[in-house]
């Protein structure tokens, strides 16, 4: 019986399709190559026989089957392996001895899958349904992308999971079920359920969008030896075919949008699980795609978060765009609409490159003198990260929105990637504040970030101050350090302190952690006031208006005020001294 079922599994399974899950494959004559998993090398000396239904290393001697490459890879046992692999296969595969063995934790997650999807065409599922049905999601495509419903009883689940046998130290760790003060009770509920599934398909967390009532809009399966959310992509178990298909993958924010981009045939789409693409997320997708196309919500943290992740998959060797939707709309709003899918088609071809996407970020900050030097030593030290083949074809473009010659740009870029000051010769075409010898002193100055904008961003980090705290619109006008504007960007998007202090240690950037350091003794100054987030507020609205009545001032002392520019100077005087008053 084992015999037919490991025959049965090496006939279902394409064996360049399950090796292709690890390994990325290029098609050469009648076999597939890439690099050998097995040892490192930059030549690719791995082959792979769809015929023969086996693989070879030319480099280390590595050889055998679509079995042995999973053992090898997942570091199973031939018995492990097989209960991988069978259920992708459709077949039935038991170990010898029958039941009594450890609970497998991929099959408790496949339990609670089906926990989920029965109670959303139960009778509790009504509210979840009639959720799906106003975002345009009926029964077949619920079905189709295993969409799942968490009750409002406080331990279905858990009551579920007893009566299969689990044992409650295994549903425990697998955190779908907590212990608390009267007992064990369930981590997702009343909440439409979206199983996470990794490359091979298997199911190894869940998200859980909140239906009503109080809590997060969503959460996610904590992190555990199956599941890791820098490793992990939403239905990359469906659309990795799609991407090798189409040669790119299009990566979006959110469950819906992934899903609703399936439904209209870009069945390339994955979903990160969050807004911070994570070097584990790219290798996945350089697996099966040369080519993504970046498609976040257009707010500042959205803008900010896309343009990280595109350095990070363009340093993978993908080729990365920016695809531009209409102001205010997601993939799935505008793909609703009618003639949604042709502006999402359009908005495809006309995808940005990511240095194009770059300079139009940063056109506010370059029009400006005062903040172009660092923008520019922005872009140029993002372009030193990248290979010369990836920026040659867009010297031009650079150079004319810095002001400088292209082989200017070329030589700076050079400098930084020496580890080298660029010399002050490599300067804008009439800005000498823009050179690059400007940028570095900018850069500089710029190391030590204003104590109050510090303390705003502090209190952001820590959840201190008394008050709610201010929406995105309020917080990032008030922040002129770009280091500063990006880490309450990030805050204010969702991204967690330990996430982003994780990636600070690992990338060697103490800069924030410094920064935020400044802003804890700045706040300890305004412990006696009461409201410290409303004083770092005010006192930060008011130096901006200090700063705008200063800059009307002087343009009077130039003679190129307007009238616009009396009124309001006048109205800036009495919003400084009403304020000084109040204080």
């Amino acid at each position: 019986m084992q015999d037919d079922a490991v025959r049965s599994v090496k006939e279902r399974l394409d064996i360049v399709d399950v090796i292709g899950d690890y390994v990325a494959l290029r098609k050469v004559g009648s076999n597939y190559r890439g690099l050998c998993p097995f040892h490192s090398e930059k030549t690719p000396s791995f082959y792979v026989s769809p015929e023969r239904g086996s693989y070879h290393c030319f480099g280390c001697g590595a050889g055998g089957d679509l079995i042995s490459f999973v053992m090898e890879m997942e570091g199973l046992s031939f018995v492990e392996a097989m209960e991988l692999l069978a259920p992708r296969a459709g077949v039935t595969f038991r170990r010898e001895g029958g039941k009594g063995g450890k609970t497998d934790a991929y099959q408790l997650l496949t339990l609670a899958n089906r926990f989920f999807s029965e109670n959303l065409t139960g009778k509790t599922g009504l509210p979840a349904r009639r959720y799906l049905e106003r975002r345009g999601i009926d029964a077949t495509t619920a079905r189709s992308f295993e969409l799942g419903w968490a009750g409002e009883s406080w331990d279905g689940l858990c009551r579920f999971l007893d009566r299969q046998g689990v044992p409650t130290r295994a549903a425990l760790e697998s955190g779908l079920v907590l212990e608390g003060r009267n007992g064990l009770y369930d981590r997702f509920r009343g909440r439409i359920i979206f199983p996470i599934h990794d490359v091979s398909g298997r199911v190894v967390a869940f998200g859980g969008r909140l239906v009503g009532g109080d809590g997060a809009k969503y959460i996610n399966s904590p992190e555990n030896e199956l599941f890791r959310k820098r490793r992990s992509l939403y239905l990359i178990h469906k659309a990795k075919q799609g991407m090798r298909e189409a040669g790119r993958a299009i990566l979006v924010e959110g469950y819906t949008d992934a899903i609703r981009l399936h439904m209209h045939g870009f069945t390339n789409a994955v979903a990160t699980l969050g807004t911070s693409l994570t070097e584990g997320q790219a290798d996945i997708l350089t697996r099966f795609a040369s080519q993504c196309l970046i498609c976040y919500d257009a707010d500042a943290a959205g803008e900010e978060a896309t343009l990280r992740g595109m350095y990070l998959l363009q340093s993978r060797g993908l080729d990365v765009r920016v695809v531009s939707l209409p102001e205010g709309s997601d993939p799935d709003d505008l793909l609703r609409e009618e003639g949604g899918k042709e502006t999402f088609q359009e908005a495809q071809r006309s995808a940005l490159p990511l240095l194009n996407y770059h300079l139009k970020l940063r056109s506010p900050a370059l029009q400006d003198q005062a903040r172009r030097p660092a923008a520019a030593r922005e872009i140029l030290e993002k372009m030193a990260e990248l290979p010369d083949i990836d920026t040659a074809p867009y010297l031009p473009e650079v150079a004319s929105g810095l002001g400088l010659f292209a082989h200017q740009v070329q030589q700076t870029v050079e400098e930084y990637r020496k580890g080298r000051k660029p010399r002050a010769g490599n300067r804008p075409s009439g800005d000498v504040s823009s050179s690059a010898e400007g940028m570095q002193i900018e850069a500089e100055q710029q190391e030590t970030p204003d104590s109050l904008e510090s303390a705003l961003v502090y209190l952001l980090w820590n959840g201190r101050g008394s008050g709610e705290i201010p929406p995105t619109a309020q917080v990032l006008p008030l922040l002129e350090n770009e280091l500063l504007a990006h880490i309450a960007a990030a805050l204010l998007q969702g991204e967690s302190p330990e996430e982003l202090e994780s990636r600070w240690l690992i990338t060697g950037d103490r800069r924030p952690l410094r920064a935020l350091a400044l802003g804890a003794a700045m706040c300890d100054r305004f412990e006696e006031s009461g409201n410290t987030l409303r004083v770092v507020l005010e006192s930060l609205q008011r130096k901006k208006q200090q700063k705008r009545y200063l800059e009307v001032q002087e343009r009077f002392r130039r003679g190129s005020a307007t009238p616009e520019d009396l009124s309001l100077l006048k109205e800036l005087g009495r919003e400084l001294k009403g304020g000084h008053r109040h204080r």
